[in-house]
């Protein structure tokens, strides 16, 4: 009984798009690799493209493992796919705070990258 309402949880969060407890959920449940990869690469472009989260990117990405190269070969790839399939709403200008203009998804990872080493995150 336990392990089905543990699988609803995870389809709860995954139909939530709460893609970064999702895979934490599918770690404890003994989900296959490739899948629990799947959903952190979801919460990683989650955290970066939808959210513009720089210190939240940074550490999902050191969690995962990515280097900032690595991440950013990520994030340029999925933005080119996301074009492609014609879904572009992430990639479109979005207010950056720490700027006061608004920001392309390309050019909040171009000042992401940038600032890379100086990201801290508690």
């Amino acid at each position: 009984m336990n392990e089905k309402v543990d699988r609803d949880e995870l389809r709860t969060e995954i139909e939530r798009e709460n893609f970064e407890r999702a895979a934490l959920l599918a770690s404890s449940l003994g989900v296959s690799e490739e899948e629990i990869q799947k959903l952190w690469l979801k919460a990683l472009w989650q955290m970066s493209a939808v959210y513009r989260n720089a210190p939240g990117t940074k550490r999902l990405a050191q969690n995962c493992g990515f280097s900032r190269k690595e991440l950013g070969e990520f994030l340029e790839k999925h933005a080119e796919e996301k074009r492609k399939e014609g879904d572009s709403k992430a990639l479109e200008p979005c207010y950056d705070l720490s700027t006061g203009r608004y920001l392309s998804f390309e050019e909040w990872m171009d000042r992401f990258l940038k600032n890379w080493d100086k990201l801290t995150f508690s």
